[in-house]
């Protein structure tokens, strides 16, 4: 699942933390009114970065039901934004309880072609830690198919153990135990996505030739 951001407007901009500065875009988690705007990236997708993310061929119809999942279940998202529009997904997919198993939670990806090998998978799996440690998360896994070459650096950078079989890999990392300071991270990064798709949505809403571009 590979790690592969709408029109900008005269609408109050919105500036990201200092710390989502190091990348052209910035990054910031995803909210339930975004469920078009996940849609019309998973859609833009290029066939083989569609495959490696679901691990096989799927529908444009499966494409948007996973985006209204993404945005009505337990799941949460991370977004990465270039120029408004959203270029790349993290997602975190907590797994059901198992008895004297840590807590753990499935992390997926999607990146677009034109902006992957640039470190955004990377940066977005550093947004799933602060998520799953908030959450009461404990391990961290990445299932991939075996020549995702891609997903398989991620998970070696992140410190992932990796399990191989035939059919897809799995990388499992520890997650932190939530603190004060990452609670209050997330806090004021919720504030700033709120602000920001609010924004973002005003500036959808103007007729065409009032947008900035």
């Amino acid at each position: 699942m590979t790690p592969s951001a709408a029109p900008s407007s005269p609408a109050p901009s919105v500036a990201p933390p200092a710390a989502m500065a190091r990348l052209p875009g910035h990054i910031r988690k995803l909210v339930p009114a975004e469920r078009e705007v996940i849609l019309a990236h998973l859609l833009r997708l290029d066939p083989l970065s569609r495959f490696m993310r679901f691990g096989g061929v799927v529908s444009d119809g499966a494409l948007a039901r996973h985006a209204t999942r993404l945005v009505s279940g337990e799941a949460s998202a991370i977004g990465y934004f270039v120029d408004g529009e959203l270029r790349a997904v993290a997602e975190l997919h907590p797994l059901g309880t198992r008895l004297g198993k840590p807590a753990a939670a499935e992390a997926a990806f999607s990146v677009e072609r034109p902006f992957q090998g640039k470190g955004i998978g990377s940066a977005l799996m550093r947004h799933l830690v602060l998520l799953a440690q908030n959450r009461g998360i404990e391990e961290l896994q990445v299932v991939f198919l075996p020549n995702n070459g891609p997903m398989r650096n991620l998970a070696v950078h992140h410190a992932a153990e990796l399990q191989l079989d035939d059919e897809e890999t799995v990388g499992r990392m520890r997650a932190p135990r939530a603190t004060f300071f990452s609670r209050a991270r997330e806090f004021i990064g919720d504030i700033f996505a709120v602000l920001s798709s609010a924004s973002a949505l005003q500036g959808r809403m103007l007729p065409p030739h009032l947008r900035g571009n």
